[in-house]
């Protein structure tokens, strides 16, 4: 009977299964929490993502879903004491908006910020504009940052540091929504920016343009 060595082969499976868990926990200071990326042609996923959100622009405005109607929504949650995963995608952002060329003139890229405490509108208006001018911030208080963040089924947690600090595990994913403010991609935050523009541009070229008002006719 090899009851011993079944035993003891037990107990190093586990340990090795226990240490590679704790080592993939600790190994980024910002979590990514990741989701299977749906595909966009889908049906059933056109209405996945989105919805009505209010919130507080880098300028202390408040705005609502409805202020960039008329034009694709780029959007992304975050915050400005992230790590690595935050300033790689709004890097891949800028360079989307600058690959487009004209075409950008029709997307308004935003950053939504899920660290309300400590992401100020001034704070954010810094950190927005040092990737691209037309990168907008986005913040509020707590519930209607949740609310919002729901509507992206985004999911985020406070992780508690020392002395006070604290970072946040975040979904870490790009949305792109229509001009009526439908949900169109889901991008992984690993996709090029080369990718990402060239199906953006894509979206925009298929997208019918609405017809100007026509002026009324004068009474005779």
């Amino acid at each position: 009977m090899n009851y011993g060595i079944i035993s003891l082969r037990t107990v190093v499976i586990l340990l090795s299964t226990l240490f590679t868990v704790d080592a993939y926990a600790h190994s980024e200071h910002d979590k990514v929490v990741e989701q299977e990326a749906p595909r966009s042609d889908e049906p059933s996923m056109r209405g996945a993502y989105g919805g009505p959100f209010i919130l507080q622009d880098q300028n202390g405005k408040t705005v609502s879903d409805d202020d960039y109607r008329g034009k694709f929504m780029l959007l992304t949650f975050g915050y400005t004491s992230c790590g690595d995963v935050c300033p790689t995608i709004l890097q891949s952002m800028a360079k989307v908006m600058d690959l487009l060329g004209d075409q950008s003139k029709e997307v308004q890229p935003l950053f939504i910020s899920l660290d309300p405490k400590r992401d100020t509108p001034p704070k954010l208006r810094e950190y927005v504009t040092a990737f691209h001018p037309r990168l907008v911030g986005l913040t509020g208080p707590d519930p209607y940052v949740a609310a919002a963040a729901r509507k992206y089924r985004i999911k985020y947690q406070v992780v508690e540091g020392k002395n006070g600090d604290y970072s946040i595990d975040h979904t870490a994913v790009i949305f792109l929504m229509g001009p009526d403010g439908a949900f169109q991609e889901r991008f992984a935050h690993t996709v090029t920016p080369e990718e990402m523009a060239r199906r953006i541009a894509r979206r925009i070229a298929d997208t019918p343009k609405p017809e100007p008002e026509k002026a009324p006719e004068k009474i005779q």
